[in-house]
């Protein structure tokens, strides 16, 4: 069955999307037709998990309203946060879903950070279609490619030395998310305390 609501609520990220990938507007147009059969709508409240570490993962998401985190939980039982997905963006933890077809447990967990609307797919379901239709596997390697690029602008953020410059980074990376999310979450992403954060904060003002 088509999912109206999945091709309606992507159309205003139709042009942002096509430009970050690299593809046309139409390879877009026709990639949201084509997974629209397998989209099922949620609704997720902040807290919940769309992924938990431990199990072998098995849905993509496509975020049409709210934010999302992805982390681990470290030997120690210390949480770090490696990225966010906001509006217009696909979530979920792509390593993890690869590795879920060997069996493997994913090592991430995907959370909702804010109340979040979207639509979920089944991974395999996903995969079937790319297989089968060309345009969506080329779209799928353009997608795999910006994400390597900005997976690489996060790493580099990290190797700053100055907690300031990794805030100035974020800012960049995530525009506006600083005013949606707390800062623990924030300071769990930079790498600092959250005391050190609001302090770092206060001298800002």
């Amino acid at each position: 069955m088509m999912n109206h609501a999945y091709i309606a609520q992507r159309e205003p990220y139709r042009r942002a999307t096509a430009q970050r990938f690299g593809v046309s507007e139409a390879a877009f147009d026709a990639v949201t037709l084509a997974l629209a059969p397998l989209a099922v709508p949620v609704s997720l409240r902040k807290g919940e998990f769309l992924q938990r570490s431990g199990t072998p993962a098995q849905w993509m998401y496509w975020i049409f309203r709210g934010v999302t985190r992805n982390g681990f939980i470290t030997e120690s039982g210390a949480e770090v946060t490696l990225r966010f997905t906001m509006d217009g963006e696909a979530a979920g933890s792509h390593e993890d879903l690869l590795q879920a077809r060997a069996g493997i447990a994913a090592q991430h967990f995907v959370i909702a950070e804010t109340a979040v609307e979207g639509h979920r797919m089944d991974w395999q379901e996903v995969m079937r279609v790319t297989q089968e239709q060309a345009i969506v596997r080329d779209y799928y390697l353009k997608a795999a490619e910006a994400s390597i690029v900005r997976q690489s602008r996060r790493i580099g953020l990290g190797s700053h030395s100055s907690a300031q410059d990794r805030l100035a980074e974020f800012r960049r990376e995530y525009p506006g998310l600083e005013r949606r999310i707390s800062q623990k979450v924030i300071a769990s992403f930079l790498g600092i305390t959250p005391q050190y954060l609001s302090q770092m904060l206060r001298g800002a003002d």
